[in-house]
């Protein structure tokens, strides 16, 4: 094991500089070609093949298809890009009023289906769904059994189900 660690440092130190040049020819970018030859190098760490691989051809074709991989991905990336403009400047991604209508109904018509609910199955239904609080908090809280909570919990939402179908 620490062989392969020994050879990889080794390797690394040897071949660096020269990975770094030939990766920022490919993607044009130094911070990239640095980023992308770590990676090669953590690549090569993380293999179970390390001790046949570790030379420095294979270290340059692994850094060659991260490199050809960042590359494709950026051309991918443009293609949804619109030219010179920001793709949230112009898409309106607040909720039209008809939308914030219908979840004001759906809001509305929910509220009135949880009062409806028993009382008990109504308050572990609260403390658990929309106040957050875990079955063993709510059983705690209303002086019961965290199993009966489910129970309540798990009747609760069959009831709200029945109610709002």
């Amino acid at each position: 094991m620490f062989t392969g660690a020994y050879e990889i440092a080794s390797l690394y130190d040897t071949e660096r500089q020269r990975l770094l040049s030939f990766v920022r020819r490919l993607v044009g970018s130094h911070s990239v070609a640095e980023d992308l030859v770590h990676q090669a190098f953590a690549n090569l760490i993380g293999s179970s093949e390390r001790e046949a691989r570790t030379n420095a051809a294979f270290i340059t074709q692994t850094a060659r298809n991260l490199a050809l991989n960042h590359i494709r991905d950026a051309k991918r990336r443009q293609r949804f890009e619109l030219a010179g403009q920001d793709v949230n400047v112009v898409a309106d991604t607040s909720p039209t009023p008809e939308m914030t209508a219908l979840h004001r109904d759906e809001l509305r018509r929910l509220l009135q289906a949880i009062h409806r609910l028993p009382p008990r199955r109504r308050d572990a239904f609260v403390l658990s769904r929309i106040e957050g609080l875990s079955y063993r908090e709510v059983g705690q809280r209303m002086g019961i059994a965290r199993s009966s909570v489910i129970t309540h919990v798990l009747a609760a939402v069959q009831d709200l189900d029945k109610l709002l179908a």
